[in-house]
């Protein structure tokens, strides 16, 4: 144990005798609204538990970190459906947990959660800035989604006589009737969410080059959605007049396009880093796959802006008995190289500069991180780069398929738009 760690276990130690006698003071020890420490002293973390991130999964990750500290951690599973739904009832209940682990503050949960902007361990960790309420930093993750990729087909360029992938718009409009005529589908779609989020997730480049925090002047009003968009549907448009997007792949599931893509049918097909880890299970892939960045604005450097998420946030309930405890705990989780390790192992998260070893598709999406010159809010954005809006997605994706039932990119850009006034 370090001299720092064992300072660290004293405090602790010592915060928590603090509240052990009398019985009077107990009370005083926590926040008031409920329970602030598990049963003997535990701290109660809430996590997102999943197929692959079980109760055994957690446990097993915050072993070494009970081990070192002594300090033991309660792994608890929603009371609701999710994370997000459980723990603003959990907060009115009084029933809230210490830690809370896979969602983001908003305006309602803030005042209830520890900044974290003067922990020194936090500042370092991925996108703690981007993700900062004014000046407050209540949420740090372990990794990011990238959300701006697009994977291709290496074995289609070849027979398509395309020597290197796409890093202009220009050049992707050239590739696609060669790739249609080498006998592929030029771009693959699906239906349901993902419609809308590929052309989101194409565009973030360029669209951030152009309009750097774009999200921020809209709420300002000035920049509109539909102006800020326009160019994409105008490109989306044609490409699906010219047959290089299936008009009938608006109707398929996420899952069956994914299919398409592993069947060796598709040329390009625009997808977040979580695609890797299908990709990675997939055994004899029939193609050599690459993974690069969209093209960029004209006359920008490329790559541009990467659109990005924080993966595996963690937060902490201010007025909880351990506070020191709780922030031992999370500094582990966000910063120790075997718990980062065993985190960026699943899901599709990646963390810049990771020096992990690697699928080589994993090293790909690595290579395009590392070399982002910046990562950017996605969608309707996140922490101070925010639309005036919330449900955009659907709404983008609703927007974005009109264009494949007759509506005009001008109409795409007026519907946007004349949602966003209505809405704001």
């Amino acid at each position: 144990m370090t001299m720092t760690s064992i300072s660290r276990a004293r405090r602790t130690y010592g915060a928590a005798m603090a509240c052990v006698v009398p019985l009077l003071l107990v009370a005083a020890c926590s926040s008031g609204t409920g329970s602030s420490v598990g049963e003997d002293g535990e701290i109660r973390m809430m996590v997102n538990l999943t197929d692959n991130l079980d109760q055994a999964y957690w446990e097993s990750l915050v072993k070494p970190f009970e081990d070192k500290t002594g300090l033991k951690v309660k792994i608890e599973g929603p009371t609701g459906k999710s994370v997000a739904e459980s723990f603003p009832q959990q907060l009115a209940a009084g029933t809230a947990p210490d830690v809370i682990q896979s969602i983001f503050p908003d305006d309602d949960t803030a005042p209830e959660l520890l900044d974290l902007g003067n922990e020194a361990w936090a500042k370092n960790t991925p996108m703690f800035d981007e993700y900062a309420l004014g000046d407050k930093h209540y949420a740090v993750g372990v990794g990011t989604q990238t959300q701006s990729l697009i994977y291709y087909n290496k074995s289609a360029f070849k027979k398509a006589g395309i020597s290197k992938p796409p890093t202009t718009w220009d050049e992707l409009a050239g590739y696609l009737p060669d790739l249609k005529k080498a006998g592929v589908t030029p771009m693959q779609t699906a239906g349901d969410y993902q419609t809308g989020l590929q052309l989101q997730q194409i565009y973030h480049p360029t669209l951030n080059q152009l309009h750097p925090k774009w999200q921020t002047a809209v709420s300002e009003e000035k920049l509109t959605v539909g102006e800020a968009y326009k160019p994409a549907f105008e490109m989306y448009s044609d490409w699906i007049d010219a047959g290089y997007i299936a008009k009938s792949d608006a109707g398929l599931n996420p899952s069956q396009a994914d299919g398409n893509f592993i069947a060796g049918k598709v040329g390009l097909y625009t997808n977040g880093s979580w695609f890797a880890a299908t990709l990675n299970k997939a055994t004899d892939l029939p193609f050599e796959v690459g993974v690069i960045s969209p093209p960029t604005a004209d006359g920008k450097a490329y790559p541009g802006p990467q659109g990005a998420t924080m993966a595996n946030p963690y937060m902490i309930r201010k007025g909880i008995g351990d506070e020191d405890g709780a922030k031992q705990l999370v500094e582990y989780l966000v910063t120790d190289a075997k718990a980062i390790e065993a985190q960026l192992g699943s899901d599709g998260v990646f963390r810049k500069d990771s020096g992990l070893k690697q699928t080589d598709i994993d090293a790909q999406i690595q290579s395009v991180l590392d070399a982002a010159p910046e990562l950017v809010a996605v969608g309707e954005g996140q922490g101070n780069v925010r639309l005036p809006v919330t449900g955009f997605n659907p709404k983008f994706t609703e927007v974005a398929q009109s264009l494949y039932t007759g509506a005009s990119p001008a109409d795409a850009a007026k519907a946007i738009d004349q949602w966003v006034e209505e809405n704001r």
